[in-house]
């Protein structure tokens, strides 16, 4: 008692009647109709992020929203079904959506994690057509930091945020998807942009104009592509100042004639003065016979001041003072010359009135004049008859030669002069 028949061609779109005629054995006939639709169409849905969400670049679907609003278009009027598929972080759900307002829309029903979302929308319609849209990737991107903020210029000691440059050098380090990154200098609202740098999520700014001498304040700040933005702050300072230090002969060391640089000490010591406070680092560079010796130099309690470990030999010394600040200035002093000259001699004593036999040191003379030979650098001769209780002063005659005329009556006999 069931027949069927499928048709063997197309059937057009939209609605049809079919007549059916049942005929007996008895050769009774009967016709009956049925009204049926052929509905095949049925549009492709389209999903996008409200713009009122869509906080980064526009169409970028990234947004620092936790519960985005979207909006679903191209939904048929005979649709009987819609839902909206979410895939995220390897798992997948769906959610049925109702038409309200003549609108339909989604969103979440609790916040959303940072992160990375798909979502397809299905429509089915009374007829049973199904369409998907294009699947709509959206990211969440609720923060942004500022990991790092770098003096690059930072002399002297590393990492103390001090520098002897005028024009400082900055290197920001923040997320990869960052967009923006301002500086403004000790609070003063105009904001310069830096530039990113070849390193992703690193940007860099030198300052084009002379940044002022002491403490500054730099403020960082950053945008990302959700529109999220970050602030931080570094303290730097500069200091391009240093005084010249001087370096010169201890005056108890200065055993020749004040100032002449001229000492008898195998290991003289010597004054450092105008040394800075904030100075890390004070050397002493000893030039002696074509060779320099540096020493590092550290404060005393009662000052700055340089002793050689061990005794210096006869000759001539060059000292020179370098000093380092925590900012990396360096100074020098201007160059002691010091002679070191621990012993002399007496190269020849003379009778010059000698009469008679030539050097028997005998004189028919009561005032016997002497001549003394002795190195040129020699300053001071005295002469004594008396072994040394009475000194008298001979005069230079020429380099190395001095002389002494007695100006009394010597009496006679032997004698013994003694000179120093």
């Amino acid at each position: 008692g069931v027949w069927e028949y499928s048709w063997p061609g197309d059937v057009g779109e939209g609605k049809h009647t079919l007549t059916v005629e049942a005929t007996d054995a008895a050769g009774n006939t009967a016709t009956r109709t049925l009204e049926f639709t052929v509905d095949t169409t049925l549009s492709v849905p389209v999903i996008t992020l409200d713009s009122a969400d869509d906080s980064g670049n526009r169409g970028d679907n990234v947004t620092s929203v936790r519960s985005p609003g979207f909006t679903i278009e191209n939904i048929d009027p005979d649709a009987n079904r819609v839902t909206v598929q979410i895939a995220h972080d390897g798992s997948s759900r769906e959610v049925e959506l109702t038409q309200t307002g003549g609108r339909w829309h989604f969103t979440p029903d609790s916040e959303w994690t940072d992160g990375s979302y798909t979502l397809t929308v299905k429509v089915e319609d009374n007829a049973g057509n199904i369409r998907y849209s294009t699947p709509l990737d959206v990211k969440v991107d609720t923060h942004t930091a500022i990991a790092r903020i770098e003096l690059v210029n930072d002399n002297g000691v590393p990492d103390d945020n001090l520098t002897n440059e005028m024009r400082p050098q900055f290197r920001v380090t923040v997320p990869e998807d960052v967009t923006v990154v301002r500086l403004s200098l000790d609070g003063s609202g105009s904001w310069v942009n830096a530039t990113a740098g070849a390193t992703k999520g690193e940007w860099n700014y030198s300052w084009p104009s002379d940044v002022g001498e002491g403490k500054h304040t730099l403020t960082v700040e950053v945008t990302d592509a959700a529109g999220n933005t970050a602030t931080k702050t570094l303290d730097f300072s500069i200091d391009t100042k240093l005084s010249e230090p001087v370096i010169t002969l201890n005056s108890a060391d200065d055993t020749g004639v004040p100032g002449d640089g001229l000492t008898s000490r195998a290991q003289p010591s010597f004054t450092l003065q105008d040394i800075d406070a904030d100075v890390v680092r004070v050397t002493v560079s000893v030039e002696h016979g074509g060779r320099t010796e540096t020493f590092d130099v550290l404060q005393g309690a009662g000052g700055w001041s340089f002793t050689p470990t061990a005794a210096w030999a006869d000759g001539s010394y060059t000292l020179k003072v370098t000093v380092e600040d925590e900012a990396g200035n360096i100074r020098h002093s201007a160059p002691l010359d010091v002679k070191v000259d621990t012993q002399t001699v007496i190269d020849r004593i003379e009778l010059v009135n000698d009469s008679g036999e030539p050097a028997d040191n005998l004189t028919n003379d009561v005032r016997p004049e002497f001549r003394v030979t002795v190195p040129e650098d020699v300053n001071r001769v005295r002469v004594s008859l008396d072994g040394g209780k009475t000194w008298m002063d001979a005069t230079k005659a020429s380099a190395g030669v001095w002389s002494y005329t007695w100006s009394s009556d010597v009496t006679e006999g032997a004698h013994v002069l003694t000179v120093e």
